[in-house]
């Protein structure tokens, strides 16, 4: 960030400062941090190499319009001008001064087989070996490292399955980060406010190529052919030199091309349905999360399954179906599988007795705490609206 005024950041009422401290020397650490709603704010103290402090925003702005718990919506391009909208508001944030560091931009579509099948089949980035991975946080993914960016895809259904989101239809992620800036500031990009002025629909370019780069290989396809064997296997693509490489890449696609159920392409379509829809400028009313409670692109799909805190607004879906706030179950889910949002509900709502008190401690007078909260915003709306008063308009709890 620059020409921000820190003080004013450092005293905002929704940011909640630290500071390490070394238990040995009582040494401060170099910078003190706050977390909202997914994003972690830092200012850094001068050093000799930066005599002026300085403040970076790290996180996600998908995750920030879902109050940090997600990303596996839709999150097009009035998303993004609302949560610009609301750090201005809430922050005083003018994107012209967000200096971008590093950016990632990708699309979740809805696959049209299973997306663990899709991973399986795919092979080889242009003629190298692609980096396979499994978490039991994101589950089955392919990352691809190049010098100034990586590419990525995974199965996003697992990776929120496994933090206890209920999620009915399989979603595959296509993602592109660029670590290093080089190629985005040759385009104009340096602060946020380049990158809406750049248009997004331009990314769409980068995330079809990074897909037409992979040599898929559909299995179903090749059976029976004389090259079966061999066009299913990695290792055998990576000891041809490049022309039969050339030759036989050429004969594995008109191999797939013939096939009516044609898998890559299919996803490339999907790619550039997705992109294209998250840039229309149409708005609906917001039916999928609490967000920034304002409008949402005409992308988003309804989902019924999807709870939320009525205290904390943080996705409640593996707790009890008839849960209303967030408990313990929820609390150690979000310790487990996202420590920053976890850490953002103790710094909000943990009475400060309890702040140095064990774990364990702080889940149960944490949960105890929302209760409360909730007991006395009901409390306080009923002294304000008999039960037995006429009202115009039906009150619910937000």
């Amino acid at each position: 960030m620059i020409n921000t005024d820190l003080n004013k950041i450092q005293n905002n009422v929704l940011l909640d400062f630290c500071n390490k401290v070394n238990v040995k020397t009582g040494e401060l650490g170099t910078y003190i941090n706050a977390y909202y709603k997914g994003l972690e704010f830092k200012i850094y103290e001068p050093t000799k190499a930066n005599p002026n402090r300085r403040l970076t925003i790290e996180g996600s702005l998908h995750k920030y319009w879902n109050h940090g718990a997600h990303n596996f919506n839709d999150f097009g391009i009035m998303q993004i001008h609302e949560v610009i909208k609301d750090l201005k508001e809430s922050f005083d944030i003018d994107p012209k001064n967000c200096v971008l560091m590093q950016l990632e931009i990708g699309v979740n579509i809805i696959p049209p087989i299973k997306t663990k099948t899709i991973l399986k089949h795919c092979l080889l980035n242009k003629t190298s070996a692609l980096k396979w991975a499994y978490t039991k946080d994101e589950g089955n993914y392919i990352q691809i490292k190049n010098q100034r960016h990586y590419s990525k895809f995974y199965d996003k259904k697992t990776h929120y399955a496994n933090k206890g989101f209920k999620i009915d239809n399989e979603i595959m992620r296509i993602e592109k980060k660029w670590s290093k800036m080089t190629e985005l500031n040759q385009k104009g990009i340096y602060t946020l406010d380049d990158l809406i002025n750049y248009d997004l629909r331009n990314f769409k370019t980068d995330l079809l190529k990074m897909w037409n780069n992979v040599l898929y290989c559909d299995f179903e396809t090749v059976k029976g052919s004389k090259n079966e064997f061999k066009y299913s296997n990695a290792n055998w693509w990576q000891s041809l030199n490049y022309e039969n490489f050339k030759y036989h890449r050429n004969q594995l696609n008109k191999l797939i091309t013939k096939n009516p159920n044609n898998i890559k392409n299919l996803v490339s379509e999907l790619i550039a349905k997705k992109c294209d829809l998250l840039n229309i400028n149409t708005t609906v009313i917001n039916r999928i999360c609490k967000g920034l409670k304002t409008v949402v692109s005409s992308s988003e799909e309804r989902h019924l399954n999807r709870r939320f805190c009525l205290v904390t607004g943080l996705n409640i879906s593996m707790q009890r179906n008839d849960s209303k706030l967030l408990s313990h179950t929820g609390l150690r889910y979000y310790l487990k599988t996202d420590k920053k949002i976890f850490i953002e509900a103790l710094k909000k709502h943990l009475p400060v007795k309890w702040i140095d008190s064990d774990i364990e401690t702080q889940i149960q007078e944490l949960a105890h705490n929302i209760r409360t909260i909730h007991t006395n915003q009901q409390r306080k709306q009923e002294r304000l609206y008999k039960p037995n008063q006429i009202q115009l308009f039906k009150l619910h709890n937000l």
